[in-house]
């Protein structure tokens, strides 16, 4: 097997194309397949011209990219050019023009594809509607099971999504230099060569899973019931301009699992409609109800996850070493890792052997099968990904014959390239200290609001509940868990309070209320009590002992003699009981409580409501363990509401 790669560096399009066939046409003078990627701000008029003038224009596919890879480095402003030849090694083309219709023009594509399925389906196209993967599987189930692996020619990406030109791109489609169209090569590979695939992104989840509330379509308007524009503007900030928060947005994708495939598939923001408060991801898709999480790109985990996708790659044939190594990385890639856009490269190639021929482009998305060989049942399905690498590995039998381009490419040696780089690295850093200082701002102000919330939520929340949802929450849980309760309930119930309600206002009534509740819920609390609910002019609490409760009660007592002793016209009644309860969500998923339940609650309401003013009544298991915590009791035999038989209890004074 042969393999020719040529790099054309010159800003003259004629001339960089020659260079790059001058050099891969000596070592594959008569190809059977022809791959070119070059550079969007080239003239593709005269680069796809010159192309055909040297080849034979039946075998050439590819089109304008981002950035070319070659083992001479991730080069802009370029032509790079691949050559095939070998023993055995067979193409057949077709092409179609894209249409909003992705599934007809994958079906277009197969029916020009003669004699059936081969071993590879190679196609590049113009991305177009984000619904491309509509055209994959249209392909793979006309020319199964040969796996497709490719990508969609790329724009100006410089310019920003929003701009039309950005979506300007061309494929090389034979004599054809096309702006929305497809070619679809369909390889005969030599005998006994083998396949091996992997992709992979390394961004990196933040937070918890959401839900996209509402959505039209690939364009989502709410995210967990917030407007989408708000819940990115917490952290691009809420002032940002459109440009910086469109440019920021990039940063923030979401993920969505893979079925099936043990991964998962970036959604990213590729469009944002202020006026209608919308975001547009890709892959297109209807998102509502769609669960994802919100990920974060970094130079330093893009690069990890080409190594990741090397390894998934290479573990398919260990030891072996390919004779090619096909790259397609995303344009959005390109320009997070800026001025570390060849250490992705070398990610790659430190897996493979940087003797390994590399050669690829930076795309507007990337096509790869889900799974690292296409051997396994069903295993065979692609994706039209977008902000992944995706690899494939091209291992042949015998002796391969390979070239490639000698120069080692370093900004350094074009001062306009440097200048641009430059220019870039101002605006990222102009960018990234506003879009950090924002972030410092909003963490300050984000743990602010929780400490007041968490300060304000304490004082509405029983504090064993309190305790027990932080220990559930540290733990990774989402909801407390029932459980049982071997203790004392207290009723106390303020006597006097309804005349008094009916005679004064409502802030009357509160205040009244609150300097009873207030010293009241001390003491429960000062004897190891808990406060559960407060039940209009009632406090419901429990205790883990009958001696704290006995305690509890006799001191709430005193405390209401004293104040009736300066005029106060309330008295109170209390009722004690013991067992076991269980302490349970009561409610629905919207609003619920996490409260007692059982019979020793409701026995102790009853003794409460059988309980004469300014005393408590006591069952006689709890007597029986706290009797010298009361001055004088007098035992009785007390009808219980709901109950077949009264029971025995003792009602005691302070």
């Amino acid at each position: 097997m042969k393999i020719a790669i040529g790099l054309g560096l010159d800003k003259n399009p004629e001339k960089a194309a020659r260079t790059a066939l001058a050099q891969a046409l000596k070592t594959v003078p008569k190809p059977g397949l022809a791959v070119a990627f070059s550079s969007i701000h080239l003239d593709q008029v005269k680069v796809h011209r010159e192309l055909c003038r040297h080849l034979d224009p039946a075998i050439l596919t590819g089109g304008s990219c981002y950035a070319e890879i070659t083992n001479a480095g991730v080069s802009r402003g370029s032509v790079a050019l691949l050559l095939l030849d070998g023993p055995g090694l067979k193409a057949d083309f077709s092409v179609a023009d894209i249409s909003d219709d992705c599934r007809k023009t994958g079906l277009d594509l197969a029916a020009g594809i003669k004699g059936g399925a081969k071993d590879l389906s190679l196609v590049f196209g113009s991305i177009a509607t984000g619904k491309e993967q509509l055209m994959l599987d249209a392909i793979a189930e006309k020319l199964a099971p040969a796996p497709v692996f490719g990508g969609l020619t790329c724009g100006d990406y410089d310019l920003g999504m929003s701009h039309p030109d950005f979506w300007t791109n061309y494929q090389y489609c034979a004599r054809d230099l096309k702006k929305r169209g497809a070619r679809l090569a369909s390889l005969k590979l030599p005998e006994g060569s083998r396949l091996a695939f992997g992709y992979g992104h390394g961004w990196e989840p933040v937070g918890e899973e959401l839900t996209i509330t509402r959505a039209e379509g690939p364009a989502a308007l709410e995210l967990n019931g917030v407007p989408v524009i708000e819940f990115y503007r917490q952290f691009l900030g809420r002032d940002a301009k459109e440009k910086f928060f469109e440019l920021m947005v990039q940063r923030y994708g979401f993920s969505i699992a893979a079925p099936g495939a043990g991964k998962t598939i970036i959604k990213l923001p590729v469009s944002c409609d202020f006026k209608k408060g919308s975001i547009t991801y890709f892959p297109s898709e209807d998102l509502q109800g769609k669960k994802v999480r919100l990920i974060q790109a970094s130079r330093t985990s893009l690069i990890e996850g080409a190594r990741q996708a090397a390894l998934e790659c290479a573990a398919v044939r260990p030891g072996k070493k390919p004779a090619l190594v096909f790259m397609v990385s995303c344009c959005s890639r390109s320009h997070i890792l800026h001025s570390r856009v060849n250490d992705e490269l070398e990610a790659v190639r430190g897996v493979f052997g940087r003797e390994v021929p590399v050669f690829g482009m930076y795309s507007g998305g990337e096509i790869v099968p889900w799974s690292g060989t296409c051997r396994a049942k069903g295993a065979c399905g692609s994706f039209y990904h977008v902000t992944t690498v995706a690899l494939m590995a091209v291992y042949a039998p015998g002796k391969v014959k390979a070239s490639v381009p000698k120069v080692k490419l370093t900004e350094a040696s074009d001062p306009a390239a440097a200048r641009l780089l430059l220019a870039r690295s101002e605006e990222m850093l102009d960018t990234t200290e506003s879009f950090l200082a924002n972030m410092s701002r909003k963490s300050y102000k984000d743990g602010a609001l929780l400490r007041r919330q968490h300060e304000m939520i304490h004082a509405y929340t029983p504090h064993g509940v309190w305790k027990e949802v932080g220990a559930v929450a540290a733990a990774g849980g989402k909801e407390l868990l029932d459980a049982d309760f071997n203790g004392v309930f207290m009723f106390m119930d303020v006597k006097g309070f309804t005349p008094y309600s009916e005679a004064h206002t409502s802030a009357e009534v509160v205040q009244a209320l609150n300097e009873i509740f207030a010293p009241a819920t001390g003491l429960i609390y000062s004897h190891g009590g808990d406060v559960d609910k407060y039940i209009g002019d009632c406090i419901f609490a429990c205790f883990p002992s009958a001696g704290a409760a006995c305690r509890a009660a006799r001191d709430i007592l005193l405390l209401f003699a004293r104040l009736r002793d300066r005029g106060n016209p309330f008295n109170v009644r209390i009722g004690l009981n013991g067992g076991r309860a269980v302490r349970a969500n009561v409610g629905s998923a919207d609003r619920r409580e996490y409260t007692f339940i059982g019979d020793a609650v409701n026995t102790a309401q009853r003794l409460e409501s059988n309980c004469e003013p300014g005393k408590v009544l006591v069952s006689a298991a709890v007597y029986a363990e706290a009797a010298s915590v009361f001055s004088s009791a007098v035992e009785k035999v007390v009808p219980l509401k709901g109950k077949a038989k009264p029971m025995a209890a003792f009602l005691c004074e302070p």
